[in-house]
């Protein structure tokens, strides 16, 4: 389902891995925030727990406080501690008495200690482990009571062994202060098996800090921290816990999520804490923390298959368009080939249409050179009349002078006939080299010797039309890459279309300049004709276009010249003057500016 790794590339990644990491930091938070919601329900919990339990020790320990002040009021009993052991039998009528008390009050142990603190009687007077005889003085129920306190100790029975809460109220005497004390055991074990019966973690603790009650047996007589010398030699001196080490817990103090946490043994307790019922008790709740952390670890797992899944089918979204991109992209490719291969062959045939352009332009340059020899011809015909005609009269003269043996100026009237030949060789050779289809190689030439040839063998025919060339040259380089016989065939064409702009004209005047700076040749060619329209001024190189009349052109030229022009890397453009009349404008590069041009780019 998934992209090999080979193909997977960081910039794909990187959004990924930046939603994974969102997605992580989310789940935590999550987490984090069931973490302080559960601890705040854990610890509503634990107060409402501990609520409850601190009422059941307080109902435990209050219901049987009234039976030593009740007990103090037995007019028996305060007999007995009148008359002290010396009388067996109101003894064993007290201790009868007490027996069926303390078995109709359901509490542990009921007894009398006179004011030495030793036992007159009590309820368990026929037990191997009676108290009777026993003396109590060192316990602090005793020294309370004596004293006329009401007085609350727990304490492992130092007769017994078996723990519990002793309660206590002192027999008045009207004359003595006290004639002894009244005390009842409360056995707290049943209230501590319901504490583990119910799987609760409750503890309570005396002002020293040790655990006395406790739902778990192995954190009994233990303290949660170091008891201090003098604390320890009052227990040990009123064998309260009857010899416990009292060894602190491996307990550490935490704070998490707000909440007091206990870790005890490597377990850990969100702990509630509040006063035992009697002066220096504390009774603590401990809520198991693993509350909290199975129900984060419910939403870790719950968050990270949601993120899995999510992932999963992001990636899984991203594959599936991964293969519909593929398979458009295919598409897409096959349509491109045959696009391609279309163009392929219509660049083939677009090739072989260039070449036979070509050649039609060839054909066509060459047709142009012939039509234009044609419309010089007249002129041209007679130009060669005027010399033939000179020559037939020279030549004339020349017999008549050889008759004569006039020597001497026979030799004036063959010079003459030489001359007029020779014009007629010049003309004639020109015709020869314009009408030649030259080759196209492109090499340096001098524009200024192109020009000057386009200029003489236009002369005849722009004479015979009254047209005036004035040829002005401010003297420049031109020499430039190109090909002559082209060069000329561009600028007759000029010359000729100017001419032909001049017919209805009434000044006739065509001016052709030569000009150029360090970089280009300028050749200007302008005529006093009406213009050039504005509207035709974008069609004006096109082919077939002409504003001649139907029969005087095929609207070739000026398409020719600018076929030529570009071919030989230069420009060719037109505008209208201010004073009326057309300018075309023709730029090369020079020689050794292209040189240099080269050089540097090099």
């Amino acid at each position: 389902m998934f992209l090999p790794y080979r193909h997977i590339s960081l910039k794909v990644l990187a959004p990924w891995l930046g939603a994974l990491a969102v997605g992580a930091v989310l789940v935590i938070s999550v987490v984090q925030w069931m973490g302080y919601t559960s601890a705040r329900e854990l610890s509503q919990v634990a107060v409402d727990r501990l609520k409850l339990y601190h009422g059941t020790l307080h109902s435990a320990l209050e219901k049987h406080r009234y039976l030593p002040f009740v007990l103090s009021r037995d007019e028996d009993i305060r007999e007995l501690l009148t008359a002290g052991d010396g009388r067996a039998g109101l003894a064993v009528s007290v201790n009868r008495s007490l027996s069926a008390t303390n078995q109709k009050a359901e509490s542990d142990v009921l007894y009398v200690l006179n004011r030495q603190g030793t036992t007159l009687a009590a309820s368990n007077w026929l037990e191997d482990r009676s108290f009777v005889g026993h003396n109590y003085a060192f316990r602090p129920y005793y020294k309370d009571a004596i004293e006329g306190r009401e007085s609350g100790f727990f304490a492992v029975g130092a007769t017994t062994g078996v723990p519990g809460f002793f309660m206590s109220h002192a027999v008045p005497d009207d004359t003595k202060g006290a004639r002894g004390v009244i005390v009842v055991k409360v056995d707290l074990r049943p209230l501590q098996q319901q504490w583990h019966d119910g799987g609760e973690h409750v503890i309570v603790t005396d002002q020293n800090g040790v655990i006395f009650l406790s739902s778990r047996d192995e954190w009994r007589y233990r303290s949660l921290s170091l008891i201090d010398r003098d604390a320890m030699q009052r227990i040990r001196s009123e064998r309260q816990f009857a010899g416990a080490d009292l060894a602190p817990l491996a307990l550490k103090r935490l704070k998490v999520f707000g909440e007091e946490v206990f870790e005890i043994d490597g377990q850990r307790f969100l702990v509630q804490k509040g006063p035992g019922g009697k002066p220096g008790w504390k009774i603590l709740y401990l809520a198991p923390f693993s509350y909290i952390t199975e129900r984060q670890h419910t939403v870790f797992l719950i968050g990270s298959v949601l993120l899995f899944l999510c992932l999963t089918g992001g990636l899984f979204i991203r594959e599936r368009r991964q293969k519909l991109f593929s398979a458009q992209r295919a598409r897409e490719a096959d349509r491109i080939e045959a696009i391609n291969e279309m163009l392929r062959v219509e660049v083939e045939e677009r090739k072989r249409t260039e070449t036979r352009l070509l050649k039609i332009q060839s054909d066509l340059v060459q047709t142009g050179k012939l039509a234009a020899l044609g419309q010089m011809s007249a002129a041209i015909a007679h130009e060669i009349n005027q010399p033939m005609a000179a020559i037939r009269t020279f030549t004339a003269s020349a017999r008549v002078l050889l008759n004569k043996g006039k020597r001497e100026q026979l030799g004036e009237s063959l010079a003459e006939i030489s001359s007029l030949t020779e014009r007629m060789a010049k003309i004639t050779g020109e015709l020869k080299t314009f009408a030649r289809k030259a080759p196209v190689e492109l090499q340096e030439v001098d524009l200024r010797v192109a020009l000057s040839k386009a200029i003489q063998l236009m002369q005849a025919v722009c004479e015979q039309d009254g047209v005036v060339i004035d040829f002005e040259d401010t003297g420049p380089e031109t020499q430039v890459k190109g090909d002559v016989v082209r060069l000329e065939q561009v600028f007759v064409n000029l010359l000729r279309n100017a001419a032909d702009a001049l017919r209805l004209a009434s000044e006739k005047k065509i001016k052709v300049i030569l000009a150029g700076d360090e970089k280009y040749a300028l050749v200007r060619i302008e005529d006093s004709g009406p213009g050039i329209d504005i509207s035709n001024m974008d069609q004006l190189f096109d082919p077939f276009f002409t504003t001649k009349e139907v029969g005087e052109g095929m609207g070739l030229g000026l398409s020719i010249s600018y076929g030529i022009v570009q071919d030989l890397g230069g420009d060719i453009r037109v505008e209208n003057m201010k004073d009326g009349g057309a300018c075309f404008i023709v730029k090369f590069p020079l020689v050794a500016y292209a040189e240099r041009s080269f050089a540097c780019s090099a």
